[in-house]
C-alpha cells in the first residue's frame, strides 16, 4: 500500500535519464550537425570577441615561449658545462636566473591567457543560461507537461556548467598547444634533425588512442548526463513532496530509490572517468617509450650533454601538449553532446505564439465566447468537445462537474495556455489567437487553490501583480484582502521574508495574500481556480469575504467543487465528460433534476 500511495512520485526507471525526453538525439550527432553545433557556439563570442582574440593571442605567445624552451635549456648548459673558458660566479649565477626568469614570463603570459578566456566563457555562460530561461519562459504548458523539473534544472545550470569549462579549456589548448608543438619541434630541427623526425612519429602514433577514445568518451558523457539526471529528479520529487513520504513513513524506501539513483550515476560517471583517464596513461607511455630510445640513441651517437638536455627538454615540452591535445578530442565531444542537450531546449518551438499580425487589447468590454470549441492535450482524447458559451461582460460564471470533466481545460484556453484543436475562443470579438499574448493576459487576475508565493518578502509577492507599485498601494490592496491584521503580526510585517511557498504561513493567509495580488493587479476577468476548497471554515469565511469583495464589478470566472460557493453565480455551467450538460442558475438547475441535482445531493447528505 505504502508504494502504491507514492506511485506518483517514481520515476520511469527503465530509462536512465528518469524521464527525459530522447530528442536530442534525433536530431543526429554526425559531422555536419556537429559543425552546426560548434558555429553556434562560436557566435555566442562574437559579443566578446576582443578578449578573445586577446587571450588566443597571448595563448599563441605562451605556446611559442613554451617551444622555445629546449633552446633555452640548451644555450645555458652550453654556456655553463661546455665552455672553453672557466665561467666566473657572476656569470654562473647570471646565466642560471635565465631560467627562473624565463617560467616567471612565461607563467604570467598564461595566467593572462587563462584570465582572457575565462572571462569570455564566464560571459558566455551567462548569456547562454538567460537565453534558456528566457525561452523556457515563452514555452507553451504541453512543453512543461512533458518535462520535468530536474531535467531542466540541469540543462540550465549543470550543463552550461560542463559546456563552460570545457569551452575554456578548448578555447586555451586550440591555439596554444599546437604552437607549443610546433616551435618545439622547430627547434629541436635545428639542434638535431633525426630528433626531430622521432618526435614527428611518437606524435603521430599518439594520434590513434585519440582518436579512438573520443567516440567512446561521447557516448560515457551522455550516459552520466542521463544518470544526473535521474538522480536529481528522485531528489527533487523527495523533497517536494516530503509530507507524503513522511505521511506513510516511506523514508526507507526513497532512501533505497535515492542510494541506487546515486550508485547508477557513480558508475555512469566512472565510466566517463575511466575512458577520458586511459588516453592519458597510453601518451604516456608512448612517450615514455620515445625518450627510452632517445637515451639508446644519445649513447651510441656520442651526442654533447646541452643537446642530451635540450632534446629531454624537448620531449617533455611536445609530451604534456601532446597529452591536452588528446584530451582536446574527448573534451571537444563533451561539449558537443552537452550542447545538443542546450540547444534542445532553445530548439523548441512555442505553441502558442503571437501571430505576426497580431493586436492589442487594452480592455475589456462585451463579453467571452466559445465557438464550437474543442481540445486535445492528447491528439487522441479530447478533454473538451464541441463547446459553445457566452459569458457577457460583467456576470459571474460558474464552472462545475465531476474532476476531469474539463472545467479547468476551459479556463486553460481563455488564458491561452493551449490553444483549442477546433473552434474559436473570442474576447469582444477578437480571435485570442489573433491577440498579443501580454495584452490578453493582462486582463486577468488569477486566485488558484494551490497559492503560489515566492521566497521573498510579503510585500514583494503582492506586489507581484503589477511591478513598481508603492507600499501605500500595496497596504491598501492587503487591506481589501483582509491580510493586513495578520501582515502586521509578522516579526517584520510587510518586509517579512516568506519561505518557499510561503510554508510559514497557513492556507488562508496564503490565499489572501494571493487575493491581495489581485486587488493590486485590479484585473477586468477574475479567475478563481478552487479557490477555497482546502480551507477549514473560519479560514473560508475569511477568504470568501475577501472574494466577493474582489469579485464587486468584474467578470469572474469560478471553477467550484463546492457547489455551495457558486449559488450565488448569475450562471452554472455544468459539465460533463468535456461537454456542457447543463446550463442555468441554481434553482433552475435544482429543479431539473439533472446531473447538478445529483452533485447537489451528494454534497448535502448527511
Amino acid at each position: 500500500m505504502a508504494k502504491e500511495a507514492l506511485s506518483h512520485l517514481r520515476l520511469d526507471e527503465s530509462s536512465p535519464s528518469g524521464g527525459e525526453e530522447a530528442a536530442p538525439r534525433a536530431r543526429g550527432s554526425g559531422l555536419r550537425a556537429d559543425l552546426r553545433r560548434l558555429r553556434r557556439l562560436f557566435r555566442y563570442m562574437k559579443p566578446y570577441r576582443r578578449r578573445l582574440i586577446s587571450g588566443l593571442v597571448l595563448g599563441a605567445v605562451y605556446g611559442a615561449i613554451s617551444g622555445a624552451l629546449p633552446k633555452a635549456i640548451e644555450v645555458v648548459s652550453r654556456r655553463l658545462f661546455e665552455s672553453d673558458q672557466p665561467a666566473s660566479l657572476g656569470m654562473v649565477v647570471a646565466t642560471s636566473l635565465a631560467i627562473p626568469v624565463y617560467f616567471a614570463l612565461r607563467g604570467s603570459i598564461g595566467f593572462l591567457n587563462t584570465y582572457c578566456l575565462r572571462w569570455v566563457s564566464g560571459r558566455i555562460l551567462r548569456d547562454i543560461r538567460v537565453e534558456i530561461f528566457n525561452h523556457l519562459q515563452l514555452l507553451s504548458m504541453d512543453f512543461f507537461v512533458r518535462q520535468r523539473v530536474p531535467t531542466l534544472m540541469q540543462r540550465v545550470h549543470n550543463n552550461t556548467a560542463r559546456m563552460q569549462r570545457a569551452m575554456v579549456g578548448l578555447a586555451g589548448d586550440v591555439v596554444k598547444q599546437p604552437i607549443t608543438i610546433l616551435v618545439a619541434i622547430v627547434v629541436l630541427a635545428v639542434i638535431n634533425i633525426w630528433f626531430c623526425l622521432f618526435a614527428l612519429a611518437i606524435g603521430a602514433l599518439c594520434l590513434i588512442p585519440m582518436l579512438y577514445f573520443g567516440k567512446k568518451v561521447r557516448q560515457a558523457s551522455r550516459e552520466e548526463v542521463k544518470s544526473e539526471g535521474a538522480l536529481l529528479g528522485v531528489l527533487h520529487e523527495t523533497l517536494s513532496n516530503i509530507r507524503v513520504v513522511k505521511a506513510y513513513v516511506l523514508e526507507k524506501y526513497q532512501s533505497k530509490r535515492f542510494r541506487k539513483a546515486t550508485e547508477h550515476q557513480m558508475s555512469r560517471m566512472l565510466r566517463f572517468q575511466k575512458q577520458q583517464e586511459l588516453l592519458s596513461p597510453l601518451i604516456e607511455l608512448i612517450g615514455s617509450a620515445g625518450i627510452a630510445a632517445t637515451f639508446v640513441y644519445v649513447h651510441f651517437s656520442g651526442t654533447s650533454l646541452s643537446e642530451l638536455l635540450a632534446v629531454v627538454a624537448g620531449f617533455f615540452m611536445i609530451y604534456e601538449p601532446l597529452k591536452r591535445l588528446g584530451s582536446l578530442h574527448v573534451r571537444l565531444q563533451r561539449v558537443l553532446d552537452v550542447s545538443e542537450r542546450v540547444f534542445g531546449i532553445l530548439d523548441t518551438p512555442t505553441t502558442t505564439m503571437d501571430h505576426p499580425d497580431a493586436v492589442e487589447l487594452p480592455e475589456f468590454r462585451e463579453s467571452i465566447r466559445y465557438e464550437n470549441v474543442s481540445l486535445g492535450y492528447d491528439p487522441d482524447q479530447e478533454v473538451l468537445r464541441d463547446i459553445n458559451l457566452t459569458i457577457p461582460h460583467g456576470t459571474i460564471c460558474a464552472l462545475v462537474g465531476p474532476s476531469g470533466s474539463g472545467k479547468t481545460s476551459m479556463v486553460n484556453l481563455l488564458l491561452r495556455f493551449y490553444d483549442p484543436t477546433r473552434g474559436t475562443v473570442r474576447i469582444d470579438g477578437q480571435d485570442v489567437r489573433r491577440v498579443k499574448i501580454k495584452s490578453l493576459r493582462r486582463l486577468f487576475g488569477l486566485v488558484t487553490q494551490e497559492t503560489i508565493l515566492f521566497a521573498d518578502t510579503v510585500a514583494s509577492n503582492i506586489g507581484y501583480g503589477k511591478r513598481g507599485v508603492s507600499r501605500d498601494e500595496i497596504v491598501e490592496a492587503a487591506t481589501q484582502a483582509q491580510a493586513h491584521d495578520f501582515i502586521m503580526e509578522m516579526p517584520n510585517g510587510y518586509d517579512t521574508v516568506l519561505m518557499d511557498r510561503g510554508q510559514n504561513l497557513s492556507g488562508g493567509q496564503r490565499q489572501r495574500i494571493a487575493i491581495a495580488r489581485a486587488f493590486l493587479k485590479n484585473p477586468a476577468i477574475l479567475v478563481l481556480d478552487e479557490a477555497t476548497s482546502s480551507l477549514d471554515a473560519d479560514s473560508e469565511r475569511k477568504v470568501q469575504q475577501a472574494m466577493n469583495r474582489l469579485m464587486q464589478g468584474r467578470t469572474v470566472v469560478i471553477i467550484a467543487h463546492r457547489l455551495s460557493t457558486v449559488r450565488h453565480a448569475d450562471e452554472i455551467i455544468v459539465f460533463g465528460e468535456g461537454q456542457i450538460q447543463e446550463a442555468g442558475g441554481h434553482k433552475e438547475l435544482i429543479d431539473q433534476d439533472g446531473l447538478y441535482r445529483r452533485l447537489h445531493d451528494l454534497q448535502v447528505m448527511p
